[in-house]
């Protein structure tokens, strides 16, 4: 556990976590896009990156904006352009965005999770909160999955609170020690400093605001592709013939659009649901088998689901087709 100052010449990741209204997730996007676009020519922008939700653990959308000194953060937060730009899309916001800024070592993110929490210390107590925050860590530190409790302090002019990063390596752990009676035990000798206590939620690690080397990167080699290779393949598979048999077919091909047409609406419609969501809740069901560092039994056990899914699959669609030629 460490609590950082503020370096005026250290650059800094600007993390902001919002909730969007459903029907404007499209819109928020593209605006995200948008503000890319324009932040390109910002003084000391350095990077962006967006992180939709990932419901039902996770429900905002994460942007992460890198600048190269806390200055250049804090104009953009206080630009006019800014301002116009957010009045764009305000429709589709749901409650108040929560916004941070800390400094970054340019690691990026993992596949752990954080509950980023942010307290309000009256002043003349901070030694007494940090002590409190130890025992927390401690108690922590027990718990199954724990990586991570970092303090941030209060950066002038962009925040006035204390903020903590907690992050386990999953959802499952991360709930266990939130809800956990140790943990309320705790809180409630902490009470002088949790009037107001926020809680928020990210599929994030945050590895970004840890030294570079302290966290490792998932091993992408030959075997990590090749599996995800089969996995794309798993959802695609059914993805084309579904949508070949029960929408191109009958309500495309069949009012005289051109072949060409008809195949680049069928592959747009198709990466975008695999993108956003086939493939992504996919490779959660399947993590225990991707990892390269698996044990020999979950490997073949992987092997076999995928052979069984894929012949399910095979076998499905060749029933459509006979079911099909047979009317």
């Amino acid at each position: 556990m460490s609590a950082s100052p503020d370096t005026a010449g250290q650059s800094v990741a600007l993390v902001i976590q919002r909730r969007i209204a459903d029907d404007g997730f499209a819109a928020f996007a593209r605006w995200n896009g948008e503000v890319g676009e324009v932040l390109k020519a910002w003084p000391g922008f350095l990077s962006q990156e967006v992180v939709p939700p990932q419901p039902p653990a996770h429900l905002d959308w994460v942007t992460v904006l890198r600048f190269a000194s806390p200055a250049a953060a804090r104009a953009w937060l206080q630009s006019e352009v800014r301002t116009r730009l957010i009045g764009e899309v305000q429709r589709y916001f749901v409650g108040s965005e929560d916004v941070h800024i800390l400094p970054d070592s340019g690691v990026q993110r993992d596949s752990a999770v954080s509950a980023v929490i942010s307290f309000n210390v009256p002043d003349g107590l901070e030694d007494a909160f940090l002590k409190w925050q130890q025992r927390i860590q401690a108690a922590e530190a027990e718990f199954k999955g724990f990586l991570r409790h970092k303090i941030e302090r209060p950066i002038a002019g962009l925040h006035d609170e204390w903020i903590v990063i907690l992050t386990f390596d999953n959802d499952a752990n991360l709930n266990a020690w939130l809800d956990s009676p140790l943990r309320q035990t705790l809180l409630k000798e902490g009470e002088r400093f949790n009037a107001g206590m926020n809680v928020k939620r990210a599929s994030y690690g945050f590895n970004f605001w840890f030294p570079a080397g302290k966290t490792q990167a998932p091993e992408q080699g030959a075997g990590f592709v090749w599996k995800s290779n089969l996995i794309v393949l798993l959802v695609l598979y059914p993805v084309v013939y579904l949508w070949g048999t029960f929408i191109s077919k009958p309500l495309i091909d069949s009012h005289g659009v051109p072949v060409w047409l008809s195949l680049f609406v069928g592959n747009l419609v198709s990466t975008q649901l695999l993108g956003w969501w086939l493939v992504p809740a996919a490779f959660r069901a399947l993590d225990w088998w991707v990892t390269p560092k698996a044990a020999i039994s979950r490997q073949i056990a992987g092997y076999a689901l995928l052979a069984a899914l894929y012949a399910a699959s095979m076998g499905l669609y060749a029933l459509l087709l006979t079911w099909h030629w047979g009317r």
